[in-house]
């Protein structure tokens, strides 16, 4: 630039920036936008330099966010950022906390306290990747339910936590005690400043202690291995940008940050399918719940559920479902094996045509960012009556069913006997099993193969003329289930253009007693993917049907999927197939 005071200058500078943004071929990458609550001083909102510096040093755009008591300028500004930064600043008001103040309570700022903790409670049930320095350590605590001492006084005396040095100035160490975590890979003694007097006495459920001082204050906490990125330490390190440990603090969250904001990027323009869930199996919880809120008896026959709020009793409803950039999913209507006869053939009916009932104002695209389908699960509701299969999907709207459940049934044998039956009782299918894959072949109802026996599932991919799906499954070579599938099963389907859709259920991902990750769903989807290739895998939940583990507890979790993929080196199609494209091929195939 010859003249630091052209403005035709700088504007031809900053035309070039934006022709390589949106020059494809330059591939130019996004930029995650960091938001970074501000303090209140006497000119109102104010932040020091070292924290958006350290975001734009770590490869951030920072994004300053005013207090706000309006809840849709809150939801606003998270619709702008990509990582959440809750910086220092006062006490939080010991009330947010359920205590009454102590004497050592110093100055608050009530503009700033339900503002950040309902932002960080908002950011994280999006999976916003979050930090919090000081204060905002403490804030995540008291907003994901942890426990903040008003006062460190009351358990340390040891070290100087409110240091008159210089900021940028060290004055005491701490000890790195996660060696698996964001810390991971640095010196286990790490040299900080220190400018509090409170301090996190209890991480909560969703976090974990990553550092110590040595009279046991909590230094840093750090989310649940497998979970949203959560990342909050009581020192500056905004003070000490020239340190390698605020370097790799900074860079470890905009990295997280830029994940979210690519795999955000990728989902606006695909849309995204769950194969499997079993949401109205959650259906008399919520019925309780209503009868106990009100004092007054609901009518069963007449009761339809609330899915376009937040429901504390399911894992998919609109508002999770938006959270986690989940476009479509499959309600299925779970009917357990009962006594095959006429009566138990008409309550298995009976509980199809109610969920149905149920779900019928949101089967035409009615719930708010969710596009439901409805499928069931166990073929003992056709009972012994072929015309029920049309009936089903003619009038119950239903796009699939599965053959069978835990127990066998008039149409096939199950995986999982149930206690007191043989191991096989048709030797695969039965005669009117095959009458049933003839007839849904007919009426254009996708055969699921979950549930099914080795057997009943070679003797389907035989008879069938068009392609099946598992809904809901994991890999036998990774697990020993027997729900689960071999690699021969795997091939067999993707030879005949089928597909098998990776569930979440830790039972099927896991053979010993630790809990299961969505490390552990990955490794089974891709041994998919490796198995039968990218045009035969997908996602089947199975959430409210004991599907979700760590880092997929719910709907709002499934974009963390996405950003593992891409982490892993999957193309953008190569994702869209196994978000939905897959399913919708087998999908639509059965109308051929």
């Amino acid at each position: 630039m010859t003249n630091p005071y052209s403005l035709s200058e700088a504007t031809a500078r900053y035309d070039e920036a934006l022709t390589q943004r949106i020059d494809h071929n330059m591939n130019v990458a996004e930029l995650p936008i960091i938001g970074v609550t501000t303090n209140l001083g006497t000119k109102g909102a104010e932040l020091a330099r070292g924290y958006y510096e350290s975001v734009r040093r770590a490869g951030g755009v920072p994004f300053l966010l005013a207090p706000t008591d309006d809840p849709q300028e809150l939801i606003a500004q998270l619709e702008q950022v990509d990582g959440l930064l809750l910086s220092g600043g006062g006490d939080i008001n010991p009330l947010w906390l359920g205590e009454d103040p102590m004497p050592e309570l110093h100055s608050i700022c009530p503009e700033r306290d339900l503002y950040e903790l309902q932002l960080c409670r908002m950011a994280h049930q999006r999976n916003i990747p979050v930090m919090g320095i000081c204060r905002g350590c403490q804030v995540m605590a008291a907003a994901l339910g942890g426990k903040v001492m008003q006062d460190i006084g009351q358990v340390a005396g040891l070290i100087k936590h409110s240091q008159d040095a210089p900021r940028e100035e060290a004055t005491h160490w701490v000890r790195l005690t996660d060696r698996e975590g964001i810390l991971s890979g640095l010196e286990e003694r790490q040299a900080v400043n220190s400018f509090h007097h409170q301090a996190i006495s209890e991480p909560g459920p969703l976090m974990h202690t990553s550092a110590v001082a040595s009279d046991g204050v909590i230094e840093a906490v750090e989310g649940n291995l497998g979970e949203s990125f959560l990342l909050g330490v009581q020192w500056h390190p905004e003070c000490m940008s020239g340190s390698s440990l605020s370097q790799h603090l900074f860079r470890a969250f905009v990295a997280a940050a830029e994940s979210y904001c690519r795999a955000l990027e990728l989902h606006a323009s695909i849309l995204t399918l769950d194969s499997h869930c079993d949401t109205p199996m959650m259906f008399p919880a919520m019925i309780a719940a209503e009868e106990e809120h009100t004092g007054q008896p609901v009518d069963e026959l007449t009761w339809l559920p609330d899915l376009c709020h937040r429901n504390p009793h399911c894992l998919v409803d609109a508002v999770k479902a938006a959270e986690g950039h989940l476009d479509e999913t499959f309600m299925v209507s779970y009917i357990p094996q009962g006594p095959r006869t006429p009566e138990g053939y008409a309550d298995a009916r009976h509980q199809v045509e109610l969920t149905h009932q149920r779900l019928q104002h949101i089967l035409h695209g009615q719930l708010p960012y969710l596009y439901v389908h409805f499928g069931i699960e166990n073929g003992y509701a056709l009972g012994q009556d072929l015309s029920l299969v049309a009936y089903y999907h003619d009038q119950c709207q239903v796009e699939y069913i599965t053959l069978v459940h835990n127990g066998h049934n008039d149409i096939c044998d199950s995986a999982r006997p149930k206690q007191g039956e043989p191991q096989e009782e048709w030797g695969g299918l039965s005669p009117f099993g095959r009458e049933v894959i003839g007839e849904m072949n007919r009426c254009g109802v996708l055969i699921d193969l979950s549930h099914a026996s080795e057997q009943t599932f070679y003797q389907t991919l035989e008879l069938s003329r068009k392609p099946v799906a598992v809904t809901h499954a994991c890999c036998r070579a990774l697990c020993d289930h027997p729900r689960n599938l071999t690699d021969e099963q795997l091939r067999a389907i993707a030879q005949k253009d089928g597909v098998v859709q990776c569930t979440m259920y830790h039972g099927f991902l896991r053979n010993d007693d630790k809990e299961a990750t969505i490390e552990d769903f990955m490794q089974h989807l891709e041994h998919m993917i490796e198995v039968c290739g990218i045009d035969h895998v997908g996602i089947g939940s199975d959430f409210d049907g004991d599907g979700g583990v760590a880092g997929l507890r719910d709907a709002s979790d499934v974009l963390h999927i996405t950003e593992r993929l891409l982490q892993r080196g999957y193309t953008d199609n190569d994702i869209c197939k196994i978000w939905g494209d897959n399913f919708r091929r087998v999908l639509a195939a059965q109308s051929l």
